[in-house]
């Protein structure tokens, strides 16, 4: 009887098939989305203690006409009792910065909560429902997708009006639709799976199902999908008051400090960059948090501008 052949190959070390390189790789992406998940806490959680403080700086409408030159021009950084200068009014820019902070956070979690979650709510029935829900709930984000967002962000705004609560109106309605078609790709994906099936053949509800086999499985989409859509709700609603249709002045908003800084950036430059440094650490804030949520992923392989 002959032998039978002995292989000679080494057996794969563990974690080489493993999606994204082998272990040590996945490990190193892991801990370095960890720090970016971190530092994109910290950022907001300062930005958010700064906003919380915007009332110990004092009134953001108070206008101080000892702060203005004998020519009619605003103070400077670091001028006495004005750490980040005045405005062009003579109006203290740092109550104005922080109270301009707070009135874009606010914007911005609360329409990123709402958009994410009206997105969310449709994503999930029609993908998981499907038939004839499917197809117009579908279409209906369709028609919303295709709208450009700043044309339709400026007759929206002219419809519900302007302000706070209007701006979270546009934005929403600007935004829950990309949010619906990535859950309703993901809920479709997991419907396909054995343990739903098996679930709904043992008699088990639509919604009980739903609830307990699907939606947990979505957690990580959401929170990814809420913090590069928080990016984009500062964007959209900064450049919504900049352009006219967000929060009117006087009342600070990051949006319309930009607006007032352009107009006097030639003999103030730090009424406009005041603000720009503010939207873009706001900014900055939701990137590093979807980011570092990416890469502790253990199955993303997707590279990004922040690998070395």
């Amino acid at each position: 009887m002959s032998a039978l052949p002995i292989s000679t190959r080494k057996p794969a070390p563990a974690g080489a098939h493993a999606p994204g390189g082998g272990g040590a790789a996945a490990r190193s992406a892991a801990a370095k989305g960890s720090r970016l998940w971190l530092a994109g806490v910290v950022l907001l959680g300062v930005l958010g203690l700064l906003a919380l403080l915007a009332p110990l700086a004092g009134s953001p409408y108070t206008i101080h006409t000892d702060s203005l030159s004998a020519d009619g021009l605003p103070s400077g950084v670091g001028a006495p009792g004005h750490p980040l200068g005045t405005d062009a009014i003579g109006r203290d820019m740092l109550a104005r910065s922080l109270h301009g902070l707070r009135a874009t956070l606010i914007i911005a979690l609360v329409a990123n909560l709402t958009s994410v979650g009206l997105g969310a709510a449709v994503g999930l029935v029609a993908g998981f429902y499907r038939g004839w829900i499917e197809q117009c709930l579908m279409r209906l984000v369709d028609v919303f997708l295709s709208i450009p967002t700043v044309l339709s962000g400026l007759a929206l705004a002219s419809i519900v009006g302007r302000g706070t609560t209007g701006i979270i109106i546009v934005v929403t309605a600007l935004y829950w639709a990309w949010t619906a078609r990535l859950v309703h790709g993901e809920t479709v994906r997991l419907r396909s799976r054995g343990y739903v099936e098996a679930a709904l053949a043992h008699g088990v509800s639509r919604l009980t199902a739903l609830r307990r086999h699907v939606l947990p499985h979505l957690s990580t989409v959401l929170l990814n999908v809420a913090a590069l859509n928080g990016a984009a709700v500062v964007v959209v609603g900064a450049g919504l008051s900049y352009l006219g249709a967000g929060i009117q002045p006087p009342t600070p908003e990051l949006g319309n400090m930009l607006a007032d800084g352009s107009d006097s950036m030639t003999y103030a430059p730090h009424t406009l960059f005041v603000p720009l440094v503010l939207v873009i650490a706001t900014v900055l804030t939701f990137v590093l948090i979807a980011e570092g949520l990416n890469r502790r992923n253990p199955l993303s392989e997707r590279r990004s501008w922040l690998d070395a």
